[in-house]
C-alpha cells in the first residue's frame, strides 16, 4: 500500500470523527435550541422535562458500545500502517499473494446476465493496459448458443465507432490504429434464437513514451542491492519506474520503486532493494512486471507510459551478506506519521 495514500485515508477518518462529534456538541448546546425555538416562534411557556438517570446511563453506554468498534479499527489501522515504516519505500516486501503490485495490469472479467437474465456473458482480454500496433485478442465467453456476434471499437469519450468484426466463433484479434483515442470500449453483440444482446468491456491504449532497453547485473551498495535499468526516452519528464523482484523460481520477494528526472535519449533508473527484504545467503534473482510511468506535470496532464514488454530479466546470483546491516532510517515525515499512530494506539 502506497504510504502517504493510507496516511491520508487514516488522517481523513480521524477528522470526520472529530467533525461528528464536534457537530453533536453544537447541535446540544442551549443557545442553538434558544435560536431554534425563537425562530420557529414557540410559545415559551415554562416547562419542566424530567430526565430519567436510568436513560442517561444507557445512552451512555450506547454510546460507549458506537464508539468501540470505530476505535479497534483505528488502532489496527495504525498497527498495520507502522509496520510500513520499517522498510524504505522504495523497496517494500510483497508478503500477500493478491497484492495488486503482481497484478497491475490484470484485466478483470465480469460476467452480466443477459437474454432477460437466462444466460452469462462476458469479454475477456489478457490484460488491461496496451500500446499502440500491439494486438489486442478478445473473447466472449457465455453460455448461450448464438448464431454470430460481432464487434464494436468506440470512444469512451465522444462514442465514436472507430471499427466493426464480425466473427461466428465469438473470438477477435484487433489491431489498433495510431490516432485511436486512450479509452476505448469494446462492445460485442450475439444474435442467438433467444434474441441478441451486448455485452462490453473497456481498455486503455497508449502510445509509448519510453523503451526498457536492458537490465544490469545486481551489486551491493551499503544496505541495499543495486540494480542499473537502461531507458530510451522519448518524452523528458518526472519518471517513476517499478519492478517486481522475485526468485528464479517464481517466488515474489518486493517491489521496488524508483524516482527520477530523466531526458530524452538513453539514461539509466537504478532499482533498489534493501536488505531486510532479501532472501538470506545466495540466491538467483530476477525482475519482472516492470512499469514505466512519466508522472503528469501539470494539473489536467495525463500520465504517460513506456513500453516494457512482459519478459523475466536476471539481475544475476546475489549474496544478501554482502549488504551492510545498518537499519532503515525513516525520513522526518515517516517518523512524524509513526508518532502520530503510535498515538491512536
Amino acid at each position: 500500500m502506497n504510504k502517504k495514500a493510507g496516511f491520508f485515508c487514516l488522517a481523513s477518518f480521524c477528522f470526520v470523527v472529530v467533525l461528528l462529534s464536534a457537530n453533536r456538541e453544537i447541535e446540544s448546546e442551549p443557545q442553538v435550541e434558544k435560536r431554534l425555538f425563537e425562530k420557529l416562534d414557540i410559545s415559551s411557556q415554562p416547562e419542566v422535562v424530567t430526565i430519567e438517570p436510568e436513560k442517561i446511563a444507557d445512552q451512555a453506554e450506547g454510546d460507549k458500545a458506537e464508539q468501540e468498534p470505530i476505535a479497534k479499527a483505528m488502532a489496527q489501522m495504525a498497527l498495520v500502517h507502522e509496520r510500513t515504516f520499517e522498510y524504505p519505500s522504495y523497496s517494500e516486501p510483497i508478503s500477500d499473494p493478491d497484492s495488486p503490485y503482481l497484478n497491475w495490469n490484470q484485466f478483470i472479467e465480469v460476467a452480466i446476465p443477459i437474454l432477460n437474465g437466462e444466460f452469462i456473458a462476458s469479454l475477456n482480454m489478457e490484460k488491461y493496459r496496451y500500446f499502440y500496433s500491439e494486438p489486442i485478442n478478445l473473447e466472449l465467453k457465455t453460455n448461450a448458443d448464438f448464431i454470430h456476434a460481432t464487434l464494436d471499437a468506440v470512444s469512451v469519450s465522444t462514442h465514436e465507432v472507430l471499427g466493426s468484426y464480425l466473427s461466428d466463433k465469438g473470438q477477435w484479434q484487433v489491431y489498433p490504429d495510431r490516432d485511436w483515442p486512450e479509452e476505448v470500449r469494446f462492445i460485442a453483440r450475439l444474435d442467438s434464437e433467444q434474441g441478441s444482446d451486448i455485452v462490453s468491456a473497456d481498455i486503455r491504449i497508449y502510445k509509448s513514451i519510453a523503451q526498457l532497453v536492458s537490465v544490469g547485473q545486481s551489486f551491493a551498495v551499503g544496505p541495499d542491492m543495486t540494480v542499473p535499468i537502461t531507458l530510451n526516452v522519448d518524452e523528458a519528464g518526472i519518471y517513476r519506474l517499478r519492478a517486481n523482484l522475485y526468485n528464479v523460481d517464481g517466488q515474489p520477494i518486493a517491489t521496488l520503486v524508483q524516482k527520477k528526472r530523466l531526458a530524452v535519449g538513453e539514461q539509466i533508473v537504478e532499482l533498489k532493494a534493501f536488505k531486510a527484504v532479501l532472501p538470506n545467503g545466495v540466491s538467483d534473482l530476477e525482475l519482472r512486471h516492470f512499469m514505466i510511468e512519466r508522472m503528469s506535470g501539470f494539473p489536467g496532464q495525463r500520465a504517460g507510459y513506456g513500453n516494457s514488454g512482459s519478459g523475466h530479466y536476471q539481475v544475476g546470483s546475489f549474496d544478501s551478506d554482502s549488504l551492510t546491516d545498518e537499519p532503515y532510517q525513516p525520513s522526518l515525515q515517516e517518523q512524524k506519521q509513526a508518532a502520530f499512530l503510535r498515538s491512536l494506539l
